[in-house]
């Protein structure tokens, strides 16, 4: 099992846990928490999912060159078109390895921006109520 397969797995799980225990959480600022939970990991989870696509189909398409079926483009079976798709295979690997700590970086940055807004419109009614009553 990859990094990403194991990635997706676990935002899968998050997912689901915090979306079974979101009815049961009633204050607005553990909701808030909740919800943006449910944003982190759905978003590292789709990421995940299209990196995981992605580098599948750079795989099938490099592997289309190597004709005698023995795992390696031979020195009859090269091209420039097998090279470049070699070369990026080669590059897509560097890029799988650190994707599920990029993915969960860019995924949390954008759910502590969600928290913060949210707590912020959350704390903008409460203060709306009270100034009504």
């Amino acid at each position: 099992m990859s990094y990403n397969q194991i990635g997706i797995l676990i935002g899968i799980c998050a997912i689901a846990f915090f979306g079974f225990t979101l009815k049961k959480v009633v204050t607005p600022y553990l909701r808030s928490i909740w919800r943006s939970g449910i944003l982190v990991f759905t978003l590292y989870a789709a990421l995940l999912i299209y990196i995981e696509i992605h580098w599948q189909f750079i795989s099938d398409y490099a592997s289309k060159f190597d004709l005698n079926g023995n795992g390696f483009v031979d020195m009859n079976e090269y091209s420039e078109e097998a090279i470049k798709a070699m070369n990026k295979k080669t590059y897509g690997t560097n890029v799988r390895i650190y994707a599920p700590l990029t993915m969960a970086a860019l995924a949390s940055i954008i759910g502590f921006a969600y928290l913060v807004s949210d707590v912020a419109v959350i704390r903008l009614k409460n203060k709306e109520l009270n100034k009504s009553i």
